[in-house]
This record gives C-alpha cells, sequence and structure tokens, in this order.
C-alpha cells in the first residue's frame, strides 16, 4: 500500500475545478383586547419550524470525467494483486467524496477489489492512506463504489487508487485476470502504478476510465419556499405591531 516504504500502486486523474408535506404556519394569537397587543411580535430568538431546516436534498456533482475507454483488452493495463493504478485528482473546494467508479474489464459478478484515497505526501505516487473500502465488481465496464460516507477532502491534489489485495477476488476466474481498458477521451494528467511489481510514477496521461463525484446537502425547492415563505410572515407581523403602536 502507499506510504508505507514499499512502492505503492496508484493511478491519477485531475478532479475539474463539483416530497414532503407543506409546513403550516401559525398566525399568531389575537385577543382585540388593545390596538398594540392584537398581533404579538415575534422575539430576536424565534427559531424556524424544526422540518423547514431539515427539509434537504443530496446534490451530487460529477467533478472527474474521463470519459468512456474503448473498452478493448489489446494494451490495456493489468489489474491483479501485483499491479495496481492511482490516479492525482484535485479538488478546487472542500468536498465530500460520494462515488468514485472505474472502467473495468475481466471480472465476474460478484468479485471484490479495493478503492482507495491517499494524501498527496509522498515524493512521488500515493502518500497517506485516508480512506478505503471495498468495490463489487458487476459487469465489464464501469464498476466501483457509491454511497461513499465521511470521505471528506480538503482543497489540494490526493490520490485515488485501483487495487486487489487480501481476500479480494477481482480476476480470479479470467484468463486473462482484471483489466483496465484505455482511450478514455479526457485522460487523467498524472499517475502512478506497478508493473509485474516494480513502481512507476509518470505525469503524462493515462487514458483510463475514472469518474468521481460529490455530495452535498441542499435545501429542497418546497421547503427552501416555505422558509421565505416564513421569513415573509415574520417580517409582515413585526411590521404590523410597530405600525398599530
Amino acid at each position: 500500500m502507499p506510504g508505507s516504504g514499499n512502492s505503492s500502486r496508484a493511478f491519477s486523474g485531475v478532479i475539474g475545478a463539483p416530497n414532503r408535506k407543506p409546513c403550516a404556519y401559525s398566525q399568531p394569537s389575537c385577543d382585540n383586547s388593545t390596538a398594540s397587543e392584537s398581533v404579538s411580535a415575534p422575539s430576536a430568538t424565534t427559531s424556524m419550524p424544526r422540518s423547514w431546516a431539515s427539509d434537504t436534498i443530496e446534490r451530487r456533482i460529477t467533478v472527474v470525467d474521463t470519459g468512456t475507454p474503448n473498452g478493448s483488452a489489446v494494451g490495456a493495463v493489468a489489474f491483479d494483486s501485483i499491479d495496481w493504478t492511482a490516479a492525482q485528482v484535485s479538488f478546487v473546494q472542500a468536498a465530500s467524496i460520494g462515488a468514485i467508479q472505474g472502467h473495468i474489464l475481466g471480472g465476474a459478478a460478484g468479485e471484490t477489489f479495493d478503492i482507495s484515497l491517499f494524501a498527496n505526501d509522498a515524493a512521488q505516487g500515493p502518500g497517506s492512506l485516508l480512506y478505503t473500502t471495498t468495490a463489487t465488481f458487476g459487469s465489464d465496464g464501469w464498476n466501483g463504489a457509491s454511497a461513499l460516507s465521511g470521505w471528506t477532502v480538503a482543497a489540494g491534489s490526493y490520490w485515488i487508487e485501483f487495487e486487489i489485495q487480501g481476500d479480494d477476488t477481482l480476476g480470479s476466474s479470467s484468463v486473462t485476470g482484471a483489466l483496465l481498458d484505455l482511450g478514455a477521451p479526457n485522460p487523467v494528467a498524472v499517475t502512478a502504478s506497478t508493473s509485474d511489481g516494480g513502481f512507476s510514477y509518470g505525469d503524462d496521461a493515462l487514458s483510463i476510465g475514472l469518474r468521481v463525484d460529490t455530495v452535498s446537502s441542499v435545501p429542497e425547492p418546497a421547503a427552501a419556499l416555505q422558509m421565505l415563505g416564513g421569513a415573509m410572515l415574520l417580517l409582515t407581523s413585526a411590521g404590523l405591531v410597530r405600525r398599530r403602536r
């Protein structure tokens, strides 16, 4: 694994610079005793109903997309227990990674492999391990991990690595083993990899397939309108009190 003293496996890619029910609003009470008391002014600490603040949806943004490789095993990069590939990616701002996919050939459904994120703190290639997860192969094409949780990063450069280790089984049922095919139209710029156990690093483009999505929570459209309407009602109530006084 990178950063352990032994050469680590990695591949480099550059990340591009990322119905709920309406909440009822309760009108202030009125007792008609005096004009100034007919509408109660909201206090400075009045808060919005909890549901207004919690109605959010997940926003997913693809920040790296090399495009789809050619699907050919000819000239593809070996991907097995001694051959890994990593891509360097860059985030222009802090982000939460939600999904990572690579374009992989030669596996059987249910076989597993690892996807890891490393810091860019080594002289060359992946540095300190930050996060890792086991992914399951489906069929030739895009495979990876989605619904990642806690994979938060600050702005800067990192390494995403595809590797087979431990109990991983990807390629074990194939004569050729698993492969990362080439030919993606938007190649990653900086890569690191092994070849038969040897380490190589290059700042030249490698046209493997890589996709990276970030996720964030944003107010649901209906909830945003509710919050706006609630704010307007609060301001209107305060204005009525000032006018009646």
